[in-house]
Protein backbone atom coordinates (compact mmCIF):
# COMPACT_ATOMS: atom_id res chain seq x y z
CA UNK A 1 0.00 0.00 0.00
CA UNK A 2 1.21 3.44 -0.85
CA UNK A 3 1.26 5.50 2.14
CA UNK A 4 2.14 9.30 2.94
CA UNK A 5 3.45 9.81 6.37
CA UNK A 6 3.02 13.85 6.92
CA UNK A 7 5.65 14.64 10.06
CA UNK A 8 7.42 17.77 11.32
CA UNK A 9 4.82 20.79 11.75
CA UNK A 10 4.61 24.16 12.74
CA UNK A 11 4.35 23.25 16.54
CA UNK A 12 6.38 23.61 19.59
CA UNK A 13 6.47 19.88 19.19
CA UNK A 14 7.94 19.47 15.81
CA UNK A 15 10.89 17.68 17.49
CA UNK A 16 9.05 14.72 18.87
CA UNK A 17 7.30 14.56 15.84
CA UNK A 18 10.33 14.34 13.70
CA UNK A 19 11.45 11.49 16.55
CA UNK A 20 8.03 9.49 15.83
CA UNK A 21 7.53 9.85 12.02
CA UNK A 22 11.21 7.81 12.61
CA UNK A 23 9.77 5.01 14.40
CA UNK A 24 6.19 4.77 12.15
CA UNK A 25 8.44 4.48 9.09
CA UNK A 26 10.37 1.83 9.98
CA UNK A 27 7.34 0.01 11.41
CA UNK A 28 5.31 0.71 8.03
CA UNK A 29 8.24 -0.24 5.79
CA UNK A 30 8.76 -3.62 7.36
CA UNK A 31 5.24 -4.20 7.14
CA UNK A 32 6.06 -4.17 3.55
CA UNK A 33 4.51 -0.64 2.56
CA UNK A 34 5.74 1.70 -0.05
CA UNK A 35 5.87 5.23 1.98
CA UNK A 36 5.83 8.86 0.67
CA UNK A 37 7.71 11.11 3.24
CA UNK A 38 6.26 14.55 3.10
CA UNK A 39 7.42 17.27 5.51
CA UNK A 40 5.93 19.66 6.91
CA UNK A 41 8.55 22.72 7.96
CA UNK A 42 8.74 24.66 10.75
CA UNK A 43 7.18 27.84 8.23
CA UNK A 44 4.90 25.65 7.00
CA UNK A 45 6.42 24.62 3.71
CA UNK A 46 5.45 21.20 2.42
CA UNK A 47 8.52 19.43 0.86
CA UNK A 48 8.99 15.75 -0.51
CA UNK A 49 11.93 13.82 -1.04
CA UNK A 50 13.77 18.12 -0.63
CA UNK A 51 11.14 18.98 -3.45
CA UNK A 52 8.46 21.72 -3.03
CA UNK A 53 4.72 20.12 -3.31
CA UNK A 54 1.44 21.70 -4.79
CA UNK A 55 -1.98 21.18 -3.79
CA UNK A 56 -4.14 20.52 -6.48
CA UNK A 57 -8.06 20.74 -6.39
CA UNK A 58 -9.42 19.09 -8.76
CA UNK A 59 -13.30 18.04 -8.54
CA UNK A 60 -13.55 14.79 -7.18
CA UNK A 61 -10.08 14.59 -5.51
CA UNK A 62 -7.56 16.98 -4.49
CA UNK A 63 -3.85 15.76 -6.19
CA UNK A 64 -0.88 16.26 -4.27
CA UNK A 65 2.28 17.49 -7.08
CA UNK A 66 6.10 17.04 -6.35
CA UNK A 67 8.68 17.96 -9.35
CA UNK A 68 8.20 14.66 -11.21
CA UNK A 69 4.40 14.78 -10.71
CA UNK A 70 1.49 13.76 -9.08
CA UNK A 71 1.82 11.86 -5.90
CA UNK A 72 -0.70 8.81 -6.05
CA UNK A 73 -1.29 7.39 -2.28
CA UNK A 74 -3.70 5.15 -0.63
CA UNK A 75 -3.56 6.56 2.61
CA UNK A 76 -2.38 9.76 4.90
CA UNK A 77 -0.27 9.01 8.02
CA UNK A 78 -0.02 12.40 9.93
CA UNK A 79 2.53 12.10 12.19
CA UNK A 80 2.54 15.40 14.00
CA UNK A 81 2.33 16.34 17.52
CA UNK A 82 0.11 19.47 18.79
CA UNK A 83 -1.55 22.21 17.18
CA UNK A 84 -1.56 22.14 13.06
CA UNK A 85 -1.55 18.76 12.99
CA UNK A 86 -2.88 17.02 16.02
CA UNK A 87 -6.40 19.05 16.09
CA UNK A 88 -7.77 18.61 13.41
CA UNK A 89 -6.69 21.10 11.25
CA UNK A 90 -4.88 18.31 8.94
CA UNK A 91 -8.18 15.72 9.22
CA UNK A 92 -10.04 18.39 7.92
CA UNK A 93 -7.48 18.86 4.87
CA UNK A 94 -7.50 15.27 4.60
CA UNK A 95 -11.40 15.10 4.51
CA UNK A 96 -11.52 18.21 2.23
CA UNK A 97 -9.71 16.50 0.16
CA UNK A 98 -11.24 13.28 -0.08
CA UNK A 99 -8.28 11.29 1.01
CA UNK A 100 -8.21 8.65 4.04
CA UNK A 101 -6.12 9.28 6.89
CA UNK A 102 -4.72 6.93 10.16
CA UNK A 103 -5.72 8.07 13.29
CA UNK A 104 -8.68 10.03 14.63
CA UNK A 105 -11.37 12.36 12.75
CA UNK A 106 -11.91 15.87 12.83
CA UNK A 107 -14.02 16.34 15.77
CA UNK A 108 -12.18 14.02 18.31
CA UNK A 109 -8.58 15.69 17.21
CA UNK A 110 -9.82 18.54 17.56
CA UNK A 111 -11.91 18.23 21.03
CA UNK A 112 -8.60 15.80 22.49
CA UNK A 113 -6.53 18.47 21.97
CA UNK A 114 -8.57 21.49 23.37
CA UNK A 115 -8.02 20.61 27.76
CA UNK A 116 -10.74 23.20 27.79
CA UNK A 117 -12.99 20.89 25.59
CA UNK A 118 -12.18 17.84 27.28
CA UNK A 119 -12.28 19.00 30.61
CA UNK A 120 -16.11 19.91 30.05
CA UNK A 121 -17.00 17.06 28.18
CA UNK A 122 -15.84 14.58 30.88
CA UNK A 123 -17.60 16.57 33.77
CA UNK A 124 -20.86 16.13 31.49
CA UNK A 125 -20.48 12.74 31.24
CA UNK A 126 -19.66 12.34 35.12
CA UNK A 127 -15.59 10.97 34.78
CA UNK A 128 -13.34 12.43 37.21
CA UNK A 129 -11.52 15.32 36.82
CA UNK A 130 -9.32 17.45 39.14
CA UNK A 131 -10.48 20.52 40.19
CA UNK A 132 -9.91 23.36 37.27
CA UNK A 133 -10.42 26.64 36.20
CA UNK A 134 -9.65 28.60 32.05
CA UNK A 135 -8.52 31.57 31.77
CA UNK A 136 -7.97 33.63 28.87
CA UNK A 137 -5.53 36.14 27.66
CA UNK A 138 -8.32 39.11 27.74
CA UNK A 139 -8.47 38.93 31.45
CA UNK A 140 -6.38 38.88 34.75
CA UNK A 141 -6.46 35.62 37.08
CA UNK A 142 -6.55 37.33 40.90
CA UNK A 143 -4.86 34.99 43.31
CA UNK A 144 -8.29 35.50 45.33
CA UNK A 145 -9.55 32.87 42.63
CA UNK A 146 -7.15 30.23 43.81
CA UNK A 147 -8.85 29.06 46.82
CA UNK A 148 -10.19 26.44 48.39
CA UNK A 149 -10.06 23.78 45.88
CA UNK A 150 -7.72 25.38 43.72
CA UNK A 151 -5.26 27.06 46.21
CA UNK A 152 -1.79 26.32 45.65
CA UNK A 153 -0.43 23.50 43.87
CA UNK A 154 -1.61 23.84 41.08
CA UNK A 155 -0.98 23.59 37.43
CA UNK A 156 -0.69 26.28 34.49
CA UNK A 157 -1.19 24.71 31.65
CA UNK A 158 -1.56 26.19 27.62
CA UNK A 159 -4.83 24.56 26.87
CA UNK A 160 -3.81 23.40 23.18
CA UNK A 161 -0.70 22.17 23.42
CA UNK A 162 1.22 18.97 24.51
CA UNK A 163 4.18 17.29 25.57
CA UNK A 164 4.12 18.91 28.71
CA UNK A 165 5.23 22.43 27.11
CA UNK A 166 4.11 25.81 28.74
CA UNK A 167 3.15 24.03 31.73
CA UNK A 168 4.25 25.24 34.83
CA UNK A 169 3.57 23.67 38.83
CA UNK A 170 3.17 26.86 40.91
CA UNK A 171 3.58 25.99 44.59
CA UNK A 172 3.51 29.58 45.61
CA UNK A 173 1.69 32.63 44.56
CA UNK A 174 4.33 34.84 43.80
CA UNK A 175 5.33 32.52 41.16
CA UNK A 176 1.65 32.71 39.29
CA UNK A 177 2.17 35.44 37.16
CA UNK A 178 5.66 34.07 35.52
CA UNK A 179 3.41 31.05 35.08
CA UNK A 180 0.41 32.31 33.25
CA UNK A 181 3.14 34.46 31.23
CA UNK A 182 4.56 31.06 30.06
CA UNK A 183 1.63 29.42 29.14
CA UNK A 184 0.42 32.80 27.42
CA UNK A 185 3.34 32.22 25.07
CA UNK A 186 2.32 29.59 23.85
CA UNK A 187 -1.68 29.65 23.66
CA UNK A 188 -4.13 32.39 24.97
CA UNK A 189 -6.74 29.99 26.55
CA UNK A 190 -5.06 27.96 29.44
CA UNK A 191 -5.93 25.79 32.33
CA UNK A 192 -5.14 26.29 35.81
CA UNK A 193 -5.47 22.89 37.47
CA UNK A 194 -5.62 21.46 41.16
CA UNK A 195 -2.53 19.77 41.46
CA UNK A 196 -2.52 15.80 42.84
CA UNK A 197 0.33 15.63 45.44
CA UNK A 198 1.82 11.81 44.90
CA UNK A 199 -0.21 11.23 42.40
CA UNK A 200 0.75 8.18 40.01
CA UNK A 201 0.86 8.56 36.69
CA UNK A 202 -1.18 5.83 34.74
CA UNK A 203 -1.73 5.84 30.69
CA UNK A 204 -3.53 3.43 28.74
CA UNK A 205 -3.59 3.29 25.01
CA UNK A 206 -7.15 2.56 23.33
CA UNK A 207 -8.12 1.76 19.44
CA UNK A 208 -11.49 2.78 17.99
CA UNK A 209 -13.32 0.52 15.83
CA UNK A 210 -16.79 -0.51 14.50
CA UNK A 211 -17.60 -2.35 17.68
CA UNK A 212 -16.21 0.85 19.90
CA UNK A 213 -12.64 1.06 21.99
CA UNK A 214 -10.88 -1.61 22.83
CA UNK A 215 -8.35 -0.68 25.68
CA UNK A 216 -4.54 -2.31 26.35
CA UNK A 217 -3.28 -2.94 29.67
CA UNK A 218 -2.39 0.42 31.81
CA UNK A 219 1.17 1.05 32.15
CA UNK A 220 2.78 3.56 34.71
CA UNK A 221 5.61 6.32 34.27
CA UNK A 222 7.68 6.86 37.02
CA UNK A 223 9.21 10.38 36.60
CA UNK A 224 12.89 11.35 36.90
CA UNK A 225 11.99 14.30 38.53
CA UNK A 226 9.16 16.19 40.76
CA UNK A 227 6.45 15.90 38.06
CA UNK A 228 6.26 14.67 34.19
CA UNK A 229 7.61 17.52 32.62
CA UNK A 230 9.56 17.90 28.77
CA UNK A 231 12.33 17.02 30.23
CA UNK A 232 11.33 14.31 32.31
CA UNK A 233 9.78 12.74 29.28
CA UNK A 234 12.19 13.16 26.73
CA UNK A 235 15.56 13.96 27.94
CA UNK A 236 15.81 12.38 32.14
CA UNK A 237 17.34 9.58 31.86
CA UNK A 238 15.81 8.44 35.20
CA UNK A 239 12.69 8.61 33.94
CA UNK A 240 10.58 4.87 33.87
CA UNK A 241 7.74 3.16 32.29
CA UNK A 242 6.49 0.15 34.17
CA UNK A 243 4.53 -2.09 31.94
CA UNK A 244 2.40 -3.61 33.64
CA UNK A 245 1.52 -0.79 35.90
CA UNK A 246 1.62 -2.55 39.85
CA UNK A 247 -2.36 -2.08 39.99
CA UNK A 248 -4.92 -4.69 41.40
CA UNK A 249 -6.51 -6.37 38.81
CA UNK A 250 -10.00 -4.68 39.62
CA UNK A 251 -8.52 -0.93 39.58
CA UNK A 252 -6.43 -2.31 36.09
CA UNK A 253 -9.67 -3.51 34.83
CA UNK A 254 -11.64 0.44 35.99
CA UNK A 255 -8.73 2.16 34.00
CA UNK A 256 -9.38 -0.15 31.06
CA UNK A 257 -13.36 0.96 30.87
CA UNK A 258 -12.73 4.26 32.22
CA UNK A 259 -10.12 5.36 28.95
CA UNK A 260 -12.55 3.37 26.40
CA UNK A 261 -15.22 5.63 27.70
CA UNK A 262 -13.06 9.05 27.83
CA UNK A 263 -12.64 8.19 24.60
CA UNK A 264 -16.07 7.70 23.26
CA UNK A 265 -17.02 10.77 24.95
CA UNK A 266 -14.71 12.55 22.44
CA UNK A 267 -15.85 10.69 19.42
CA UNK A 268 -13.93 7.19 19.56
CA UNK A 269 -11.97 6.93 15.66
CA UNK A 270 -8.74 6.20 15.36
CA UNK A 271 -6.35 5.99 18.57
CA UNK A 272 -5.21 7.52 21.37
CA UNK A 273 -3.42 7.04 24.40
CA UNK A 274 -5.21 7.82 27.89
CA UNK A 275 -3.53 9.79 30.75
CA UNK A 276 -4.96 9.34 34.35
CA UNK A 277 -3.72 10.12 37.69
CA UNK A 278 -4.25 8.38 40.81
CA UNK A 279 -4.06 9.60 44.23
CA UNK A 280 -2.65 7.88 47.50
CA UNK A 281 -5.72 6.52 48.55
CA UNK A 282 -6.52 5.42 44.98
CA UNK A 283 -8.62 7.78 43.26
CA UNK A 284 -8.82 7.71 39.86
CA UNK A 285 -9.07 11.26 37.67
CA UNK A 286 -8.77 11.56 34.03
CA UNK A 287 -5.86 13.76 33.03
CA UNK A 288 -6.04 13.91 29.21
CA UNK A 289 -6.55 12.38 25.76
CA UNK A 290 -3.76 12.39 22.96
CA UNK A 291 -4.71 11.50 19.60
CA UNK A 292 -1.63 11.29 17.96
CA UNK A 293 0.39 10.45 21.39
CA UNK A 294 4.60 9.59 21.15
CA UNK A 295 5.55 7.08 18.16
CA UNK A 296 9.35 7.31 19.56
CA UNK A 297 10.79 3.67 20.08
CA UNK A 298 10.45 4.27 23.72
CA UNK A 299 7.01 5.46 23.69
CA UNK A 300 4.23 4.03 25.60
CA UNK A 301 1.55 3.71 23.05
CA UNK A 302 2.85 1.25 21.08
CA UNK A 303 4.52 -0.44 24.10
CA UNK A 304 1.49 -0.69 25.98
CA UNK A 305 0.17 -2.73 23.23
CA UNK A 306 2.93 -5.12 22.31
CA UNK A 307 2.61 -5.90 26.09
CA UNK A 308 -1.13 -6.94 25.38
CA UNK A 309 -0.05 -8.82 22.53
CA UNK A 310 -0.64 -6.72 20.07
CA UNK A 311 3.15 -5.87 18.45
CA UNK A 312 3.97 -2.92 16.16
CA UNK A 313 3.53 -4.18 12.94
CA UNK A 314 0.19 -5.74 13.77
CA UNK A 315 -0.69 -2.49 15.29
CA UNK A 316 -0.11 -0.61 12.37
CA UNK A 317 -2.42 -2.75 10.17
CA UNK A 318 -5.10 -2.65 13.01
CA UNK A 319 -5.17 1.18 12.30
CA UNK A 320 -4.87 1.33 8.78
CA UNK A 321 -7.71 -1.25 8.92
CA UNK A 322 -9.71 1.17 10.80
CA UNK A 323 -8.90 3.98 8.49
CA UNK A 324 -9.94 2.48 4.97
CA UNK A 325 -13.27 0.91 6.64
CA UNK A 326 -14.34 4.27 8.34
CA UNK A 327 -17.15 5.41 6.41
CA UNK A 328 -16.87 9.26 5.30
CA UNK A 329 -18.93 11.68 7.01
CA UNK A 330 -22.28 13.42 4.87
CA UNK A 331 -21.91 11.52 1.80
CA UNK A 332 -24.27 8.88 0.26
CA UNK A 333 -23.41 5.30 0.80
CA UNK A 334 -22.49 3.62 -2.06
CA UNK A 335 -24.62 0.23 -2.87
CA UNK A 336 -23.25 -2.90 -1.37
CA UNK A 337 -21.15 -0.68 1.27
Amino acid sequence: MDILLVYGGRSAERRISLESAGFVAEVLDAAGHNLIRLEIGAKGEWTLDDGPVQLRALPESWKLAGQDGVVDFDLVFPVLHGPLGEDGTVQGLCEMAGWRYAGADVMTSSLAMNKVATKRMFEWRRLPVLPWITVRASRSLSTSELTGELSPPVFVKPARLGSSIGITRVDNLDRLEDALDHAYSYDCLLVVEKALDRAREIEVSVLGGPDGASASMPGEVLPGKEWYDYEAKYECEDSRLVIPADLSSDLASRLKTTAEKAFEVLGGTGFARVDFLLSPKGDLYVNEVNTIPGFTSISMFHRLWEASGIPPKRLMERIISEALTRRRIGRERPVGE
